[in-house]
């Protein structure tokens, strides 16, 4: 038998009313008796209220990490319609469930609507990173890499910029060359893309990439650039974000500081320092944060107090 809430919700949905925030607590870490009935019931729910209820999972799992809607999830991902599809995506944003991953792989393969294709391409991301740190079996990345590779290498554009850069975290010795294939396609979509997947890989060798478009003529590259020199941590990067430090866009500004705050070291806290005693108005709280953030990741490089 389903729980009661579950039961008295779910009938009042059909009618179209939506439970409040506090009644979600319903749809968290479900069993298998309610996921079967959830399951069950799911297609009888009108499409704004599937639609309602995996946007609320959304927003809700973000503010509670004690909510767990991977149930619903699964089952949006499997939903006839499109917009509910790319909410379940969305709503799983955090999963490294193995059984999310086969699904997403699912769409990734077979999925007919390209947004909710390129989507679960880039959800794959998450899983690849954890790949990397051993907490992902090795079978489930083997086939979520091959999947990616084949969307990257023959899909839409979107797709494949997607594919692209949820590729970026892999060690499969066949990502670097669909990278620098992105990186050198002058499509923008696909470069940008390979400017992500760079920034995530942790691999140094992309350092000179992304110092590149640093100064890039598109204010759009030269944000990216610098949320990937940020990512990928290489103290390779501090001189050429130094540079930077004098971009006339501000979100790009904001986000040099903020990566010469992550990449730490002697030589980005010297830039730090040296910024604030002339930042524009308004940047001081964010050079001071930078500052803080360098400063500990230069103490834990080098064991010595500043």
């Amino acid at each position: 038998m389903p729980s009661p809430a579950l039961q008295r919700i779910l009938d009042a949905l059909e009618a179209g009313t939506r439970p409040r925030p506090a009644e979600f607590a319903a749809f968290s870490d479900l069993d298998r008796g309610d996921a079967s009935y959830l399951r069950e019931r799911w297609p009888h729910i009108p499409l704004a209220e599937r639609e309602f209820l995996l946007d609320e999972a959304y927003e809700l799992a973000d503010e509670d990490i004690a909510l767990d809607f991977t149930v619903m999830g699964r089952i949006g991902l499997a939903d006839a319609e499109p917009s509910v599809r790319l909410r379940a995506i969305q709503a799983l944003w955090e999963s490294l469930d193995p059984a999310v991953g086969d699904l997403l792989v699912g769409l990734v393969e077979s999925e007919p609507d390209p947004e909710v294709r390129a989507a679960a391409a880039r959800s794959l991301l998450r899983y690849l990173e954890a790949a990397e740190y051993g907490r992902l079996d090795d079978a489930v990345a083997r086939r979520m890499v091959q999947a990616l590779i084949a969307a990257a290498e023959s899909g839409s554009e979107d797709l494949r910029a997607a594919a692209v850069e949820a590729l970026g975290p892999s060690g499969d010795p066949r990502v670097p060359a669909l990278i620098e294939s992105a990186y050198e396609s002058g499509v923008p979509a696909l470069r940008l893309a390979a400017i992500r997947a760079m920034g995530y890989s942790a691999r140094d060798r992309w350092a000179e990439y992304i110092a590149e478009q640093l100064t890039a003529a598109d204010p759009e590259m030269r944000f990216e650039a610098a949320l990937a020199a940020g990512s990928l941590g290489s103290e390779e990067l501090v001189p050429a974000l130094g540079e930077a430090l004098n971009d006339d866009d501000a979100e790009v500004l904001f986000a040099v500081i903020e990566a010469l705050g992550d990449i730490g070291g002697e030589a980005a806290v010297e830039l730090l320092e040296a910024y604030l005693e002339e930042a524009p108005p308004g940047l001081e709280d964010a050079v001071e944060a930078a500052l803080e953030a360098a400063r500990g990741i230069q103490f834990r490089r080098f064991g010595e107090p500043l």
